[in-house]
């Protein structure tokens, strides 16, 4: 490995410690809702996979094994899927611990369900009634789900046609 790779990959290993305490604390954050469904942004989960399998097969192609850098970059991407996935209570949000106690209250938050482009539906959120960063296409037609919408989260607008 060339001393350019060697600084990327401690660049890399850094940038694993504060992502690893995020997690932790969004985790703990997680397991503090009693009633709770978990919902995901299926093009952010192809993204970081893709990125990963890549790399890896960069790694086979060109050094015929697999290298330190290629080590850290996939534990860093196995630290990202949380980033990737949302966690909704009937008290709200959940997020990370330090961030107004592990909880972005339900008031904020509304929701509708529209057409996605990945899957036949997809779960936006707004809070505030300004549309959250994403759509979400996984885990929204869980009855979980579907139940701690309906009964907790504001509808942006509409009917919920899964509650029908």
């Amino acid at each position: 490995m060339g001393k350019f790779m060697t600084i990327i990959t401690i660049i890399l290993a850094i940038i694993c410690i504060p992502v690893l305490l995020y997690d932790i604390c969004l985790i703990l954050s997680w397991s503090k809702a009693k009633e709770k469904a978990f919902i995901a942004n299926l093009s952010s989960i192809i993204v970081t996979a893709f990125c990963a399998a890549v790399i890896i097969i960069i790694d086979l192609i060109e050094k015929k094994g697999i290298d330190l850098f290629t080590i850290v970059f996939i534990i860093l991407e196995i630290l990202l899927l949380p980033f990737d996935i949302t966690c909704l209570s009937p008290e709200g949000i959940r997020t990370p611990i330090f961030v107004d106690n592990g909880i972005s209250p339900v008031q904020n938050w509304s929701y509708e369900y529209t057409g996605g482009t990945l899957t036949k539906e997809k779960l936006e959120l707004f809070r505030n009634n300004q549309k959250f960063k994403r759509g979400f296409h996984l885990g929204i037609k869980k009855p979980k789900t579907v139940k701690i919408l309906a009964d907790w989260y504001g509808k942006h607008g509409y009917e919920n046609p899964l509650t029908k």
